[in-house]
């Protein structure tokens, strides 16, 4: 699962600033190693410490202790196992396990599949790609049902929105 994305060298140390994906953001912090990928596995890499930098996190990991080796790492993502991840809460799911799902209207048309989800300011958005694009809302009053053995996903939208 990616929880987000390595970003610069923040100083001199080996620090590196991270754009987390979890929320809260500091809670990228809590999973004490992290797989990094950069088109193929850069490894296992052990949290040491993080704190807030700006409107992401700033990260120290074990064996990283320059400038020059954050910067190895940069745009690599930052991966945990599945298994790692706590449940979710009757009703919640995690965006991964939205994507890919057929999405349906409330009377079952077809409405596309779901390629991506977008966070925006106001709220997340779903991609839907089939027949044309559509852009939902990932709004309690749109999400009508979600059946992830079936990988079924049922919208309040209408197929000409």
């Amino acid at each position: 699962m990616v929880l987000g994305r390595v970003g610069a060298p923040f100083g001199v140390q080996g620090w590196l600033k991270v754009q987390s994906y979890t929320d809260p953001l500091e809670g990228i912090a809590g999973y004490p190693v992290w797989e990094l990928h950069r088109g193929a596995s850069l490894g296992r890499w052990a949290v040491l410490e993080w704190k807030r930098a700006g409107s992401g996190v700033a990260v120290r990991l074990q064996g990283v202790d320059s400038r020059e080796a954050a910067q190895a790492l940069t745009g690599a993502e930052v991966r945990v196992e599945r298994a790692e991840l706590p449940p979710t809460a009757p009703g919640e799911y995690y965006w991964h396990d939205l994507v890919g799902l057929d999405a349906f209207g409330l009377q079952g048309e077809p409405l596309g599949r779901v390629a991506e989800i977008l966070e925006l300011p106001a709220h997340p958005v779903l991609v839907l790609e089939g027949e044309r694009e559509r852009l939902v809302p990932l709004v309690k009053e749109r999400l009508a049902g979600v059946d992830l053995d079936a990988r079924r996903l049922t919208l309040d939208w209408h197929p000409d929105d």
